[in-house]
């Protein structure tokens, strides 16, 4: 794979070698864990190809430009709590603040050249992603009930972890991946994940992160390794809905013709979760409440607007009149249902509301969440 890599990019210098870690043991979990025919299988070791070409091409423009190394960050906030807690709405409204610098899918898929500041709307990048979700619209409006896919807004930092192997791939159903995952050492991947906003900033500042991830919480420890000036903005909701909310969209994003046993992923995927919490809780005493703010979902539906000001006096941030009458725009244009309703009950993955709220009263305890 690394030899096909060379040879398509023409390049030979994968700088430091630490995603072997990561790649070896999703290789392993394709060939013992996932039950899938070939036709399955290609386009993963596809991606694997482009992952390794864009290391190839990241380390080689570094060497070349050597005012990547030479950009500041100057913070990082961090969107995080369990999915679908309101993080993707909270990180699409914060993303209209051009004070903020939002990880978009397009650039960290496909991170060089970075992006240039003024010609981000022409970016060959950014028009096919935004064809892709114009095509998703019109042929598949159920994913567009269950999630704000804009091509503008910050997403999740899946590719950047994926570039270096190192990604929860949750959409697949490698539950002994998934244990090595939560317990490896994220240390260096996150320095790495630095690194790769470095890249990104070095032609399209400035340097005020914000990122969207709801598996930060299984590994905040190895974050602030890499950013130590970082916030992190915890968005609460109560987790028998936003459970099984979870298990409804990833079962929808995983690849079609998995035999899966859909009880056996609910059941999983719940543990999975769950001790995600119970590690963002040990890893928020240990790094101090002071970096931390909370926010619930009833209380970002019932005053969007105030919860974003309360948000920037927290981060000590200016909210500015323009910034603010874009937030207002949007809200009105997508508040709750705008695209349609995501149906989904506990009951379809083999869980109940009762049982969800029993394994998670550690942590709905501990927030006092409704």
């Amino acid at each position: 794979m690394m030899a096909d890599a060379r040879s398509s990019a023409n390049l030979s210098d994968f700088g430091d070698e630490g995603f072997l870690v990561g790649l070896n043991r999703f290789i392993e979990a394709i060939e013992n864990e996932l039950e899938a025919p070939e036709a399955i299988v290609k386009p993963m070791v596809a991606q694997i190809h482009t992952r390794l070409v864009n290391l190839l091409e990241m380390q080689e423009w570094s060497r070349t430009h050597p005012e990547v190394g030479q950009t500041s960050i100057e913070s990082a906030v961090s969107i995080t709590g369990l999915p679908r807690t309101g993080t993707t709405a909270l990180a699409n409204i914060l993303s209209l603040d051009e004070d903020f610098r939002s990880l978009r899918s397009w650039e960290q898929s496909k991170p060089v050249p970075p992006p240039v500041l003024g010609d981000e709307e022409n970016d060959p990048r950014r028009v096919a992603l935004k064809a892709r979700y114009e095509a998703m619209a019109r042929e598949n409006p159920q994913m567009m009930a269950m999630h704000l896919w804009d091509a503008d807004a910050g997403t999740e930092d899946v590719e950047v972890l994926s570039t270096c192997f190192m990604s929860q791939n949750f959409i697949l159903p490698i539950p002994e991946y998934h244990a090595w995952w939560r317990n490896a050492d994220l240390g260096p991947t996150f320095a790495f994940h630095r690194r790769f906003m470095e890249l990104l900033q070095s032609r399209r500042p400035p340097g005020r992160w914000l990122f969207k991830a709801p598996a930060h919480c299984f590994h905040l420890d190895a974050l602030f390794s890499a950013y130590p000036e970082a916030r992190i903005v915890w968005t609460h909701r109560d987790p028998a809905k936003a459970v099984p909310s979870a298990i409804s969209f990833v079962t929808a994003l995983m690849p079609k013709g998995l035999e899966i046993d859909i009880s056996d992923i609910g059941r999983r995927r719940a543990e999975h979760l769950r001790e995600g919490m119970e590690r963002a809780l040990a890893s928020r005493e240990r790094i101090g409440e002071d970096r931390f703010f909370d926010l619930h979902h009833h209380d970002f539906i019932a005053d969007p607007l105030g919860s974003i000001e309360r948000i920037y006096d927290f981060l000590g941030f200016e909210l500015r009149p323009e910034a603010r009458r874009k937030m207002e725009d949007w809200y009105a244009a997508n508040r709750s249902g705008a695209h349609g309703t995501h149906s989904y009950t506990p009951e379809q993955f083999g869980l109940t509301a009762e049982q969800i709220r029993k394994d998670f009263a550690f942590y709905t305890d501990r927030f006092g969440i409704e």
